[in-house]
C-alpha cells in the first residue's frame, strides 16, 4: 500500500466522481490507434503498482486522457507519457513517483471539455512491450 503521502492526495481529489467518469467512459470514446491499443493491452500487468496507485484515486489505467509515444525501438519496446483526468483539487497533490514512473501535474494538454474542478495528470515514462 501506498503511504501517508499518497493518502493525503487521495482526499482533496473527488475518487467518486473520477470512478464514475472512467466507468463512463466506452470502447467508442477511446482512440483506437495501434499506439493506444497496444497501450491498454500492456500497462496492468506491466506496472501493477501504477494500477493500484491510480485506482486509489478512481482512474481507469486502461483508459487514458492522451498518450504521447515514440516509436518501437531496436529491443521491441516503446515509451509512452501518458495524461489521465482526475476529478477534485490538487490542492495538496506532490510529484512523486510509483516504480520507475513519475506521477506530476500536467502543464499542457487537449481542452478535456469538462467544466466541474478536475485536472491532469501525467506519467512518464512508460516502457511497454510493443505486442500490436
Amino acid at each position: 500500500m501506498f503511504g501517508l503521502l499518497k493518502f493525503k492526495e487521495v482526499l482533496n481529489m473527488d475518487t467518486k466522481k473520477t470512478k464514475s467518469y472512467y466507468k463512463k467512459l466506452s470502447q467508442h470514446d477511446l482512440c483506437d490507434c495501434a499506439y493506444c491499443q497496444n497501450y491498454a493491452h500492456e500497462i496492468r500487468t506491466t506496472y501493477p503498482e501504477l494500477t493500484e496507485y491510480l485506482s486509489l484515486l478512481g482512474v481507469d489505467i486502461e483508459k487514458p486522457f492522451e498518450t504521447m509515444p515514440l516509436e518501437p525501438d531496436e529491443t521491441g519496446y516503446i515509451e509512452y507519457t501518458v495524461l489521465y483526468i482526475v476529478c477534485g483539487k490538487i490542492d495538496d497533490f506532490a510529484k512523486t513517483a510509483v516504480g520507475s514512473v513519475t506521477v506530476d501535474i500536467a502543464d499542457s494538454y487537449p481542452s478535456t471539455e469538462i467544466e466541474e474542478p478536475h485536472f491532469v495528470m501525467e506519467r512518464y515514462p512508460v516502457r511497454l512491450k510493443w505486442e500490436i
